[in-house]
């Protein structure tokens, strides 16, 4: 099952940096996404997603924005943002989604593969990673319902902000 957007539409193209190539696994899709640039509403989702994991005390380790280094993919996803925490040392991903994007298959692929990541190593080894979301005001019912779509609306890593 997928979710669909405020338009109906369960797919669309993504709008992704020139830098970051999405759907690694996908040839189709690399070559659809590398030459469309970022949409100023997602990068703006971006910086603040960067601006409140900083508030909360983690490092920004990469993220899909100017002045960092983009993050590293993850069993073929890239989040949008990856922070580490030195004192707890556990390992937080984040994923800056517009409304249009959340109705996407990598979305959704995002979701599903990010809030199911548990730490591997350190004082925190065995926990579940912090998953943080941060999508549009407005997009708050759009996003609860994909989350229920997607049977991950009751999982307590998963962090919701919207900016």
């Amino acid at each position: 099952m997928r979710c669909t957007n405020d338009y109906g539409a369960t797919t669309s193209e993504h709008v992704v940096s020139k830098k970051l190539k999405f759907y690694l696994g996908n040839d189709r899709w690399n070559k659809m996404s590398e030459n469309k640039p970022q949409n100023a509403e997602h990068r703006r989702l971006v910086k603040a997603l960067i601006e409140e994991l900083k508030r909360q005390g983690f490092e920004i380790t990469n993220a899909e924005f100017e002045g960092y280094q983009p993050c590293p993919e993850v069993e073929e996803l890239v989040p949008t943002v990856k922070g580490y925490n030195r004192k707890k040392e556990y390992v937080v991903f984040g994923v800056a989604a517009t409304c249009d994007e959340l109705g996407t298959q990598q979305t959704e692929d995002q979701f599903k593969m990010f809030s199911s990541r548990f730490m591997r190593s350190g004082k925190s080894h065995g926990a579940a990673a912090p998953f943080c979301i941060a999508i549009s005001k407005g997009c708050e019912k759009q996003l609860e319902t994909c989350l229920k779509t997607l049977q991950l609306d009751r999982k307590k890593n998963i962090f919701l902000y919207a900016f």
